[in-house]
């Protein structure tokens, strides 16, 4: 270990969180007594320190499930836009990359979504490495290092040779500034990067329009989805799926728009007011599902939308695995649809 290295023990995160729960609210690792969740901390030693996924990802803290964004009352219109400020600790690698992958959805391109923008600029991230794969965990083949991220304002790794201590590997500026205080020598401390080479990768990006044709008609997504209940759990769990739909109320005097998680996996997502529905078969859905996340985010914002956390898989009710059915179709598509 070089003489750069700053170290850390459990206690001082402890201690600095403490500091910092003063002013911000600390989101981290905690167990809702069923589940181990991203949840809002009352007391620090209830935080799960433990090589551990929780079962949903962090988003809802940028992207809420039900979230006020605009009040009407006489005649003016009122942006709600959360000014609270986070510290969010013991993200993993997967959900950190998930995380730049929203940030990318939310702030570039043609539509900007002031509502992300706060809530991202209003956190500070704490990134921590995972020592084991979980369960269903395909982090390697979507090129996720489960060892390291840069994409958070600081980046801890288990020592295991000094127990209970980890070793900081990456800070941002912005958490340069911010932990000063609390971690000493991070004033001149360079970055760690920790060089990743996957062995195996997961793609079916980088397709022609005639092989996006041929991926619609030629592989047999009716097979694909006959176990599928197209309950919607794997896109309320998955860390980058975003879609939504905004709800109107009566607040007595006022009225308030609400966004809300929406599903492309449900039958009405894409029902027109006319009637028709382009997408009412289930297999048109799972299509779609499965075309946005690896071809048409790459195509608009240079990611392919699954960083292999592997949450969908566990969680599906019915056994799916998008894992080796995104195998099966891009072996199919190599060796051209026979």
């Amino acid at each position: 270990m070089s003489d750069s290295a700053i170290l850390i023990s459990k206690d001082e995160i402890k201690n600095m969180l403490n500091a910092l729960k003063k002013e911000k609210t600390i989101v981290a690792p905690v167990s809702n007594g069923k589940k181990l969740d991203y949840l809002p901390v009352r007391d620090v030693n209830d935080i799960i320190f433990e090589d551990k996924l929780p079962y949903k990802s962090p988003k809802e803290i940028f992207f809420p499930r039900c979230e006020k964004i605009i009040t009407f009352k006489d005649g003016d219109v009122t942006a709600e836009i959360s000014k609270e400020q986070i510290v969010l600790f013991g993200v993993r690698p997967c959900d950190l990359e998930a995380l730049e992958i929203m940030k990318k959805i939310f702030t570039q391109g043609k539509f900007k979504d002031p509502f992300f923008m706060e809530r991202y600029n209003n956190t500070l991230i704490i990134g921590c490495g995972c020592i084991a794969k979980k369960p269903g965990c395909f982090c390697e083949e979507r090129q996720t290092d489960m060892n390291f991220c840069s994409k958070c304002d600081l980046f801890l790794k288990i020592n295991d040779t000094a127990g209970d201590v980890y070793e900081v590997l990456n800070v941002s500026e912005k958490g340069r500034q911010a932990f000063k205080q609390y971690i000493g020598g991070l004033e001149k401390f360079e970055n760690r990067f920790v060089k990743f080479t996957p062995k195996k990768t997961l793609f079916i990006d980088n397709v022609s329009e005639k092989t996006e044709e041929e991926l619609f008609n030629k592989i047999c997504w009716e097979n694909i989805t006959d176990i599928c209940h197209g309950c919607g759990m794997c896109t309320f769990i998955c860390p980058t799926c975003h879609c939504f739909m905004f709800k109107d109320v009566d607040e007595g005097g006022s009225a308030a728009r609400f966004r809300n998680w929406d599903s492309c996996m449900f039958p009405k997502f894409t029902l027109h007011a006319s009637g028709h529905n382009p997408r009412e078969e289930k297999y048109k859905r799972y299509r779609q599902r499965i075309a946005h996340k690896y071809l048409y985010v790459m195509k608009n914002f240079g990611h392919i939308a699954c960083t292999g956390c592997g949450r969908c898989i566990r969680g599906c009710p019915a056994g799916m695995n998008i894992k080796t059915i995104v195998e099966d179709i891009a072996c199919a598509m190599e060796e051209g649809l026979k």
